[in-house]
């Protein structure tokens, strides 16, 4: 029995040996694969973010666009010389040439 026991116990060694050995050279394909899942993910994540992103800023800039447009649109002519009179006031004083200040 002591003969028995021993081709078991060197069996299952060189069983445990050899797995051993497969898990160690998979490792590498293993996390290879792991990174490069992790890499995908980030990159929809990231993809998604911007996708929302640019959604959101299309909604300020039409929602922007729609209250110039309505602003225009209800804004009477007389009311529009004065803006237009006042716009004309502040280019000419940004058009000045500031006075020379003591040095």
């Amino acid at each position: 029995m002591a003969e028995d026991s021993s081709e078991i116990v060197r069996e299952m060694a060189e069983s445990v040996a050899a797995t051993n050995l497969k898990s160690l050279a998979d490792a590498p394909a293993f996390y290879n694969n792991l990174a490069f899942g992790n890499a995908v993910s980030h990159q929809q994540l990231m993809n998604n973010i911007m996708a929302s992103s640019f959604q959101a800023m299309m909604a300020v800039s039409q929602a922007a666009t729609a209250k110039a447009i309505e602003s225009l649109i209800s804004t009477q002519p007389s009311e529009g010389v004065v803006d237009i009179a006042g716009a004309q006031q502040l280019i000419k004083g940004a058009q000045t040439t500031p006075p020379v200040t003591g040095q």
